[in-house]
């Protein structure tokens, strides 16, 4: 399926800004700019073309992937009989979604290029031109891996909305909300599903490339975009909330692979009130929104009438994981207590006053952030995490030599898949990771419950 060749024409909406104030103002998006510099990658030769690839493999087992086969009637039946129909079916809910990413990532292009007009700060200005030339290499991976397969999707009606939205408004903060924050922000929460992006050692590379692009530009929304909201007039805080609210919940039950369907004579009512009530979309949505919620918070925009919302649609409950900005470890100034330059420890810090954190985002901060030099010595252990009172409390932490991983377990998986298996609670896990207690106080304590040998809980300890 070949996309169709168009161009639609978009009135940005606002002048550009000339900044003849040199001096660096704001330090946290100076040291952004400086990852950015180191951060850069050559899509042409940092990618090996010339491995074979097929998009119609499906998933590794474990991998959290997204399964639009739940359609119902009888072409689901068909899937699960037909090896050649679930190929083709897989290869194109494949092309569509790397075809989706394709498509935000040019809207990332130009956001970016407004934004690099408009900023009024030079440090933001500079920023935002490498990030023009970040997004710029992503189109041109994803437009050149999707010709390597031959599977190309239209944009999304809901995505094309959402980015005609972003680059018409007329004030720059609201592309800094709907690309930085929402549409950068999903692509992180698809990127971490994994899935149909783990299929082939390509596009894994890809993603992941892609994805540490990803995190510094969300960080750099948040950070842009902090305090800006704390005393605006309630008309222009009202436009605000509202195009919040519409844009989350656009990206709650809209985007979807309606385009696949209808390419295989799916009856699209049936199958989008399916997908809406499964696990895959569920779980889609919670990742999307652990993503979204927190670094709306941090930017005060989580205001009553937003927080009523955001309950009406089942979000809200996500608003104490950990905003872009502290995962990232560029918190603003006043917020770092201690070394400002241990990020770990800044992490800690802001997590003192948290009731209750899932597994997830810790995990992916931590092993994002940790010294691997100190796991070198450590022998190769796999922790089962088993976290009760929140979703998704069942974790597999894989120590190898200098390296650590981690992925959700499946019901089906039994205690065989870990060396060891610790059980608490999540005030108990929230309390460790926040360094309220220590680990070993807690097992003493009978917080921590241990199977195993309780001296393989050694890299957990390095790690959190």
């Amino acid at each position: 399926m070949s996309a169709t060749r168009s161009i639609d024409q978009v009135d940005m909406g606002l002048p550009a800004s000339f900044v003849w104030d040199y001096d660096q103002s704001r330090p946290p998006v100076a040291r952004l700019y400086e990852r950015a510099k180191a951060g850069q990658w050559n899509a042409a030769v940092d990618l090996d073309w010339m491995v074979d690839v097929d998009p119609g493999a499906e998933a590794p087992p474990g991998a959290r992937g997204m399964d639009w086969s739940q359609a119902g009637g009888p072409l689901a039946e068909r899937l699960a009989a037909d090896r050649i129909l679930r190929r083709e079916f897989v290869a194109q809910q494949h092309g569509w979604l790397i075809s989706q990413f394709m498509h935000g990532e040019q809207g990332a292009l130009l956001a970016a290029a407004k934004i690099c007009a408009a900023s009024e700060s030079l440090d933001d200005k500079l920023f935002a031109a490498v990030q023009v030339g970040d997004e710029a290499r992503h189109v041109e991976a994803y437009q050149r891996y999707l010709g390597k397969i031959g599977i190309t999707y239209p944009c999304s009606p809901p995505l094309a909305e959402l980015l005609g939205q972003v680059m018409r408004h007329p004030h720059v903060d609201l592309t800094y909300l709907g690309m930085q924050i929402l549409v950068e922000g999903v692509a992180l929460a698809a990127f971490s599903m994994g899935g149909s992006l783990s299929s082939n050692p390509l596009i894994a590379r890809l993603t992941e490339l892609v994805r540490r692009d990803e995190a510094r530009h969300v960080a750099f929304g948040v950070l842009s975009l902090q305090g800006l909201y704390d005393d605006m007039d309630p008309v222009d805080l009202r436009e605000r909330e509202d195009f919040v609210v519409e844009s989350c919940a656009l990206l709650r039950d809209r985007l979807l692979p309606v385009e696949v369907w209808e390419h295989f004579g799916i009856d699209t009512t049936v199958a989008t009130a399916r997908f809406l009530e499964s696990a895959e979309a569920q779980g889609f949505r919670s990742v999307v929104f652990s993503k979204v919620v927190p670094n709306l918070r941090k930017l005060g925009l989580l205001t009553p009438r937003v927080r009523d919302d955001f309950e009406t649609l089942g979000i809200l409950r996500y608003e104490q994981y950990v905003d872009s900005a502290t995962e990232g470890g560029e918190l603003a100034a006043g917020e770092l207590r201690g070394d400002p330059r241990d990020p770990l420890k800044a992490l800690r810090d802001s997590l003192r006053t948290v009731d209750v954190i899932p597994p997830e985002p810790v995990l992916a901060v931590f092993t994002s952030l940790v010294d691997h030099s100190r796991l070198t010595c450590v022998t190769p252990t796999r922790i089962r995490l088993r976290v009760t009172g929140v979703e998704e409390g069942d974790w597999l932490l894989t120590f190898g030599i200098g390296a650590v991983k981690y992925r959700m377990l499946r019901p089906i998986e039994g205690p065989e898949v870990a060396d060891i298996t610790i059980d608490l609670d999540a005030h108990t896990w929230t309390d460790l990771v926040a360094g309220r207690v220590a680990w070993y106080r807690a097992v003493i304590d009978g917080r921590v419950r241990v199977d195993g040998d309780i001296t393989r809980l050694l890299p957990l300890d390095k790690l959190l």
